[in-house]
Protein backbone atom coordinates (compact mmCIF):
# COMPACT_ATOMS: atom_id res chain seq x y z
CA UNK A 1 0.00 0.00 0.00
CA UNK A 2 2.86 2.32 -0.10
CA UNK A 3 2.47 4.72 -3.01
CA UNK A 4 5.53 4.11 -6.03
CA UNK A 5 5.47 7.60 -6.49
CA UNK A 6 7.62 8.08 -2.98
CA UNK A 7 9.77 5.54 -4.59
CA UNK A 8 10.15 6.79 -7.03
CA UNK A 9 10.85 10.45 -5.62
CA UNK A 10 13.64 8.85 -3.49
CA UNK A 11 15.48 6.90 -6.22
CA UNK A 12 15.52 10.42 -8.70
CA UNK A 13 16.99 12.40 -5.17
CA UNK A 14 19.79 9.80 -5.23
CA UNK A 15 18.67 7.38 -2.48
CA UNK A 16 19.66 3.40 -2.55
CA UNK A 17 18.15 0.88 -1.67
CA UNK A 18 19.13 0.93 1.78
CA UNK A 19 18.05 4.52 2.53
CA UNK A 20 14.91 3.66 0.59
CA UNK A 21 13.91 1.04 2.78
CA UNK A 22 14.79 2.87 5.89
CA UNK A 23 13.33 6.61 4.81
CA UNK A 24 10.09 5.13 3.00
CA UNK A 25 9.52 1.61 3.86
CA UNK A 26 10.26 1.58 7.53
CA UNK A 27 8.49 4.50 8.64
CA UNK A 28 5.39 3.54 6.68
CA UNK A 29 4.81 0.22 7.98
CA UNK A 30 5.86 1.29 11.61
CA UNK A 31 2.27 1.73 12.93
CA UNK A 32 1.53 -1.95 11.56
CA UNK A 33 4.84 -3.17 12.85
CA UNK A 34 4.07 -1.62 16.77
CA UNK A 35 0.65 -3.22 16.76
CA UNK A 36 1.56 -6.73 15.20
CA UNK A 37 4.32 -6.47 17.97
CA UNK A 38 1.75 -5.70 21.07
CA UNK A 39 -0.23 -8.47 19.67
CA UNK A 40 2.14 -11.18 19.19
CA UNK A 41 3.26 -10.51 22.70
CA UNK A 42 -0.18 -10.53 24.18
CA UNK A 43 -0.61 -13.95 22.31
CA UNK A 44 2.26 -15.75 23.16
CA UNK A 45 2.04 -14.57 27.29
CA UNK A 46 -1.45 -16.50 27.03
CA UNK A 47 -0.74 -19.22 24.96
CA UNK A 48 -1.92 -21.75 26.78
CA UNK A 49 -3.56 -24.54 24.55
CA UNK A 50 -0.45 -25.24 22.37
CA UNK A 51 2.04 -25.46 25.37
CA UNK A 52 -0.29 -27.64 27.62
CA UNK A 53 -1.60 -29.51 24.94
CA UNK A 54 1.89 -30.75 23.97
CA UNK A 55 4.23 -30.70 26.62
CA UNK A 56 2.09 -29.78 29.62
CA UNK A 57 5.11 -27.04 30.63
CA UNK A 58 7.72 -29.99 30.31
CA UNK A 59 10.26 -31.54 30.41
CA UNK A 60 11.83 -30.16 33.60
CA UNK A 61 8.87 -26.89 33.14
CA UNK A 62 11.42 -25.95 30.56
CA UNK A 63 8.65 -25.18 28.20
CA UNK A 64 6.40 -23.08 30.32
CA UNK A 65 4.67 -19.86 29.34
CA UNK A 66 3.35 -17.50 32.25
CA UNK A 67 0.02 -19.15 31.38
CA UNK A 68 0.90 -22.62 32.16
CA UNK A 69 3.35 -22.38 35.21
CA UNK A 70 0.30 -20.17 36.90
CA UNK A 71 -2.02 -22.96 35.85
CA UNK A 72 -0.02 -25.40 37.13
CA UNK A 73 1.24 -23.89 40.16
CA UNK A 74 -2.35 -21.79 40.85
CA UNK A 75 -5.05 -24.91 40.10
CA UNK A 76 -2.60 -28.04 39.60
CA UNK A 77 -0.50 -27.50 42.73
CA UNK A 78 -3.73 -25.49 44.98
CA UNK A 79 -1.76 -22.84 45.50
CA UNK A 80 -4.31 -20.22 44.18
CA UNK A 81 -2.19 -16.97 45.59
CA UNK A 82 0.98 -17.74 43.70
CA UNK A 83 -0.33 -18.77 40.67
CA UNK A 84 -2.36 -15.47 40.70
CA UNK A 85 0.37 -13.54 41.55
CA UNK A 86 2.44 -15.20 38.40
CA UNK A 87 -0.37 -14.28 36.20
CA UNK A 88 -0.18 -10.45 37.23
CA UNK A 89 3.27 -10.55 36.29
CA UNK A 90 2.88 -9.99 32.69
CA UNK A 91 0.40 -7.07 33.54
CA UNK A 92 2.91 -4.27 34.29
CA UNK A 93 5.02 -5.38 31.20
CA UNK A 94 2.33 -5.06 28.36
CA UNK A 95 1.15 -1.99 30.11
CA UNK A 96 4.70 -0.20 29.54
CA UNK A 97 4.38 -2.05 26.19
CA UNK A 98 1.10 -0.35 25.59
CA UNK A 99 1.37 3.09 26.86
CA UNK A 100 4.77 3.11 24.57
CA UNK A 101 3.09 2.20 21.54
CA UNK A 102 0.32 4.91 22.44
CA UNK A 103 2.81 7.41 22.64
CA UNK A 104 5.17 6.45 19.59
CA UNK A 105 1.24 5.93 17.50
CA UNK A 106 0.22 9.49 18.68
CA UNK A 107 3.31 11.27 18.26
CA UNK A 108 3.49 9.92 14.57
CA UNK A 109 -0.30 11.15 14.05
CA UNK A 110 1.15 14.34 15.54
CA UNK A 111 4.04 15.26 13.56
Amino acid sequence: TIPGELYEASAIDGAGTWHRFRYVTLPLLQPILLITLVLSVIWTFSDFQVVYGLTQGGPMNSTHVLATLSYQVGLASGNIGEGAAISLTMLPLLLVLIIWQIRHLRRGVDA
